[in-house]
């Protein structure tokens, strides 16, 4: 069975990065971006069946990247991530169709269910 391709966008590097690597060590094809604009042109050049991304991020927020991305990749399942419990961008990402929100710190055992579920 193919593990899915995932895109990690936050604008915290470490972060990024380390969750990158947690699903590559459960062998899925990962890569992390730092910013939207980084993500959009990621998205327009390759098929992920998952997107992270980060609600807040300074420059184009994760509720504009969403929206562009299921401009450029409608198909693709967008989870948005943030460390704010109670956030009215949490509200506008699911008006505008993201599949789920996750709240940091989040156990990586739930975050790998998310991606294993089906469209």
């Amino acid at each position: 069975m193919k593990k899915s391709s995932v895109l990690i966008v936050d604008d915290n590097k470490d972060f990024a990065d380390v969750f990158c690597d947690i699903l590559k060590a459960n062998e899925y094809n990962a890569e992390s971006c730092y910013g939207g604009a980084q993500a959009l042109e990621k998205a327009g050049k390759a098929v992920y069946d998952v997107i992270f991304v980060d609600i807040r991020m300074p420059g184009m927020d994760g509720v504009e990247t969403l929206k562009q991305i299921k401009k450029v990749s409608p198909e693709t399942r967008v989870i948005m991530m943030t460390g704010y419990s109670v956030d009215e961008m949490v509200h506008r990402a699911l008006e505008e169709d993201a599949s789920d929100i996750i709240y940091k710190p989040f156990e990586i055992d739930k975050v790998l269910g998310l991606i294993a579920q089906e469209k």
